[in-house]
């Protein structure tokens, strides 16, 4: 039964909010990896970004954003760690910024946090950029390069 003042639509999109699914892709060759769990809170995209048709990967994942920002969790950190990125893959980033943008200005928690590694002058570059267009508050992290496990000893016996 609809209440006053709703609109089936909008029970359609609450309905549609609730049964949010989780996207977990693994990185391709020209893909990052993402994960976008808002049941857990954790939503990445990390890796390689230069896909031939980046409307094709990221339409999705825009999509999935647009959704969740009608009943965003208290918090909402976005974590991006790229490696390469184009310029064609870098309008869907801000596409996902901007609706960031949008969680901050409403007054709820929203975050971005830029990870890079050290001497990545290109990504650190973007990252200010991209921070220097958007409200929404933006942290450049360097990260440290994942140390090798050492090798496990084998027992002769």
């Amino acid at each position: 039964m609809l209440q006053k003042g709703k609109s089936l639509s909008t029970f359609a999109e609450i309905i549609f909010v609730a049964n949010l699914k989780k996207i977990e892709l693994e990185a391709g060759e020209q893909t990052p990896s993402v994960l976008l769990d808002k049941e857990k809170g954790i939503f990445k995209i990390e890796g390689f970004s230069f896909s031939d048709n980046p409307h094709i990967f990221y339409a999705p994942v825009v999509d999935w954003f647009k959704e969740y920002c009608n009943s965003p969790n208290e918090e909402t950190q976005v974590v991006f760690n790229f490696v390469y990125v184009n310029s064609t893959s870098v309008k869907f980033i801000n596409d996902i910024l901007k609706l960031l943008d949008g969680l901050f200005v409403k007054g709820k928690k929203a975050s971005v946090a830029w990870h890079m590694n050290p001497d990545d002058d290109d990504i650190e570059q973007l990252g200010l950029e991209l921070k220097g267009l958007h409200a929404v508050p933006f942290k450049i992290e360097p990260k440290e390069p994942e140390k090798p496990e050492p090798p496990k000893k084998k027992f002769l016996g």
